[in-house]
Order: C-alpha cells, then structure tokens, then sequence
C-alpha cells in the first residue's frame, strides 16, 4: 500500500508535506535570487541612466551658464562664509532679474512699513538732494522741512555726493526699530538746521489742490499709485467747486504706475474735437512682445473739466526729466486730443518744462509659485501712443525718446527746481533754491502767463 496517497495518515502527511515544502523552498529561493539579480540590473541601470541624465544635465548647465558656474564654484570654495544651494540660487535669481534692465526686478512680496517720513526728493547730477515734496500732516511736515531744503546728513551720516540709489533703500532713513531719524538741511536762505523727524502712520496723498485766483488752479500729482484716482478726483471737485477754467497739472516728478488709475485720471483731462465727450477715448496701446498681444486703454468715464466752456478752458502741463512711463502717455493722450489736429481749440494745451524721461515701456508683476518671499516686476512690452502724422492717426512708442515741450516754454534739466552753475572743481553752487513758495516757481510763473 502507497502510504503517500493515506491522507490519513498524520505521520506521513507532515513529511510528504515537509518535502513538497522543502521542494518548494528552493524553487522560490532560486526565482527570488533571480528577482533580485534583475532588480539589481534594473536599479543599476535605472541609476545609471539618471546619473547619466544628471550628469547631462549638469554638464548643459555647466555649458549653457559657464560664468554662473564658475562664479558658484569660486564661492564655495573661497568665501568667508559657508553658503546653501538655496542661498546661492537666492542670490543668483535676484541678480538675474535685477540685471535685465533697469525696470526689472526681483523684490520682497511683502510692502515696505507703512510708518514713512512723509517727504521725497530728486537729486541733479553731481547727486545733490533736494526735498521736491512733502506730504500733508505727515511727519517731515510736522517736524518743518519743507520743498526745496537740501538734504546734508542722516543721523551725523552726510549725503553730500552720494549715490540716490542707496539713499532710496528701505533701511537708509533708520533700521528696524528706529523710531525717530535727525535730518539735517540747508535752507533756501543758506542756513542749515537739523530736524528730528519720527515714523508714524499717515495716509499720503497723491495728488493736491491749489487755488491761485483769476480762474487758475493748480494740481501736482505724485504718482499713478495707491489712492491717486481717488485723490485727484477730489481735487478736480475743487476745481470746478471754484468755478475755474484755467488748469495747471504738474508731472514732474511723477515717475508713473497704474494703467487703471491712468484711465480714470484721463476722463478728466482729454476730449476729441469740439465734443465734451471723453469715455472710451484711447490713451495707449500696450504691446507684449513674446505673445504679440495688443491691450487697448481707454479713458474711463465723462469727466472732461472743460465741460461747458465752448472752449475757454486752458490747460498748462508742467514737466521734467523725470516725468516717465504713466506720466508720458497722459501727456501723449493730452497732446493728440487737446493739442493736435483732431482739437478745434488749437490755443487748449501748453506744455512747459524739460524733455521727460522717456520710458515708453511697461512692466507686469508676477507673484512667484516656488516662493513667497518674492514677487518678480518684469518688463513685458512697450505702450504706444497716439500721433497725428501726415494728417493721420497712428500709434507711436517713445521709449528712449523724451517727449518735448510747447516750442518756447523749455526749461533747462533741472532748472524747473534749482538753478546753479558748475564750478571749476566739478560741484554745483546754488543761485536759486527751489521755493516752498509753488507760484514763484519758474515753471508755474510760466503756466501762469501762458493761460492769461
């Protein structure tokens, strides 16, 4: 009798299956080898392949960014300091996006305090400061500077000849916790006085009224930015609360911004023809050039403050050097609607001053996906800008190219503020400091006797 076909019989059983078992062990133990050899194979294939890729990779880095990798590799090897890879592609982004013009940037996403000083300035080329604005109720108002005082020194620090770039870093007017910063100025009448301003919060205004009488009123807008609509809106209230006609608007200084707010502020500003009429208007063009898309802008409302007037409402622009980017393609618009062939009203529009800067391009912010510590304001396209040409209409970029003044009512760069002569040694001597007093100013004087 076969006991291994006796299922019955225990003794049997567990040694039958102890064989199979034993059998059986070693089929797996040599599948599993084999397994293993494969994956091992494969693995080292696998690993070879994305070294190799790695290695590829690295070597189209290496060929493609020869200095960047150059650069990277004298770093680590001689710097005083231990650097990260994530320090070093801090560094290296923030130098590439700073580096592709002058406009572009890469920058902290998170806004600078709110606590300011409340004042700003121009500098002329020998990199003299002079305070060109001060805000309403703000602390550098409070505290008794005032346009047109030369800036000396902050915190025992001088500023003579120094470079406006650094002045115009975040920290420069006190790091951190510094509460309260001594300024110290020259005076329009050659004295010098130290000033001890403090931070606070204060709600600055972009653009501001001034009634001169005789139908004039003045407004000076700082920026295209923040509550500039609404600021200006408010003094063109003022100006017609007044029952005005005559209107200087002053863009020096004012370096641009929102295409938004530029809409709105040019509702108020142009009119096609003999027609009240000033919704819908096109101010500028704005062009990418990678994609080739064309955005229209248009003026925003029907708030043209020559209403009514059957043309006695007077328009004096003031510019200089550095009027730029928003502020050139208002000044664009004004010129084709108000001043050019399509305006019946051929005396409307003066306009006075320097050449402008001559930034006919435009740049978009982009909030990074990797980070966000940083946002990236990139140069994307240039704007155009209505032209009247041959007796027609056509769209024209002045980027490099600074718009100029009504023939007759240019001013030397920099004279709208100072007037000075170059001495021998290469420094700038002071005839005529830049007045708090706005209406004694050679610009307004010449706004003034323009719109008699």
């Amino acid at each position: 009798m076969n006991n291994y076909n006796n299922p019955q019989n225990e003794d049997n059983s567990k040694f039958s299956f102890f064989q199979r078992n034993q059998s059986s062990v070693k089929i797996v133990a040599v599948i599993a080898l084999a397994v293993l050899t494969l994956l091992i194979i494969i693995g080292a294939c696998v690993g070879c392949y994305y070294a190799g890729r790695k290695a590829q990779y690295l070597d189209n880095i290496n060929a493609e960014l020869p200095i960047a990798n150059e650069v990277y590799t004298l770093i680590k090897k001689y710097y005083y300091k231990d650097i990260t890879k994530e320090q070093f592609e801090e560094w290296a982004s923030i130098g590439l996006a700073n580096t592709m013009d002058q406009f572009s940037g890469l920058s902290y996403s998170s806004t600078l305090p709110s606590m300011q000083f409340g004042f700003s300035f121009k500098s002329d080329s020998y990199n003299n400061h002079i305070i060109s604005e001060v805000s309403e109720g703000s602390p550098a108002k409070l505290a008794g500077l005032q346009r047109g005082d030369i800036l000396l020194s902050v915190d025992d620090k001088s500023v003579v000849g120094l470079n406006k770039d650094v002045m115009n870093t975040a920290d420069f007017f006190g790091k951190g916790a510094v509460q309260t910063v001594k300024i110290k100025v020259r005076k329009s009448d050659g004295s010098e006085k130290e000033y001890n301003v403090k931070k606070s919060f204060f709600n600055s205004k972009e653009a501001s009224y001034i009634d001169f009488g005789d139908g004039v009123g003045y407004i000076k807008l700082n920026s295209f930015t923040g509550t500039a609509a609404e600021d200006f809106v408010s003094c063109a209230d003022a100006f017609k609360k007044n029952g005005n006609s005559k209107l200087i608007l002053d863009l020096r200084d004012n370096g641009g911004g929102s295409t938004n707010i530029l809409s709105v502020i040019a509702s108020y500003l142009i009119h096609y023809g003999d027609k009240d009429e000033s919704n819908g208007l096109e101010i500028i063009r704005l062009k990418s050039e990678k994609t080739q898309e064309t955005i229209s802008y248009t003026a925003e409302g029907n708030n043209w403050l020559g209403k009514g007037m059957n043309g006695n409402f007077k328009l004096a622009v003031l510019v200089n050097e550095n009027s730029a980017s928003a502020s050139e393609a208002l000044l664009g618009a004004i010129k084709y609607y108000c001043g050019n062939d399509v305006n019946r009203y051929k005396d409307e529009l003066v306009v006075i001053g320097s050449p402008t800067y001559g930034k006919g391009i435009a740049q978009q912010t982009f909030e990074l996906t990797t980070t966000k510590d940083y946002v990236l304001s990139m140069t994307v396209g240039y704007f155009y800008v209505p032209i009247v040409e041959n007796g027609k209409q056509d769209w024209k970029t002045f980027h490099g190219v600074s718009m100029n003044t009504t023939e007759g009512y240019e001013i030397e760069k920099f004279s709208s503020f100072i007037d000075f002569k170059q001495e021998s040694e290469g420094k700038s001597t002071y005839l005529n400091y830049y007045n708090n007093n706005i209406k004694s100013e050679k610009a307004v004087e010449m706004a003034l006797n323009a719109l008699k």
